[in-house]
C-alpha cells in the first residue's frame, strides 16, 4: 500500500510519502507534530508537539488518523475528529496545515 500526504498550502507543494511497498514504516504509527521525534515535523505555532498520528494497517489495507490531544485539532474533510479512517482523496487538516491524502493499494 502506498500512502502519501500532499501539502496543499502555499508553503510547500511537495507530497510527503508515509509508506510505499519499498519503504515500510518500522512502526505502524506515523506521528505528525513539532517535536524532533515526529516522523513529519511541522514548524507552525498551531501544531502541537505531538499533534496526531497516522496508523497504517497493511493487513486490512486501512489508514486511520488519531488526534493526540492537540490544542488546535485534527480535521478530516473539515470535521474535527478524535480518530477516523481515511479514504483516498480526503482532506486532512493538522491544525492550520491542509493535506490531501493519497492511498493506493
Amino acid at each position: 500500500m502506498e500512502v502519501t500526504l500532499e501539502r496543499l498550502d502555499e508553503t510547500e507543494t511537495e507530497g510527503f510519502v508515509v509508506e510505499t511497498p519499498e519503504f515500510t514504516l518500522a512502526k505502524p504509527e506515523f506521528v505528525i507534530g513539532r517535536a524532533r521525534d515526529c516522523q513529519l515535523q511541522l514548524t507552525s505555532q498551531f501544531i502541537s508537539r505531538h499533534h496526531c498520528e497516522l496508523i497504517v494497517d497493511e493487513r486490512d489495507q486501512r489508514v486511520r488518523v488519531r488526534d493526540l490531544g492537540s490544542q488546535n485539532g485534527t480535521y478530516v474533510n473539515e470535521t474535527a475528529v478524535d480518530e477516523c479512517q481515511l479514504q483516498d482523496g480526503d482532506c486532512l487538516r493538522v491544525g492550520s496545515i491542509p493535506f490531501e491524502v493519497h492511498i493506493d493499494s
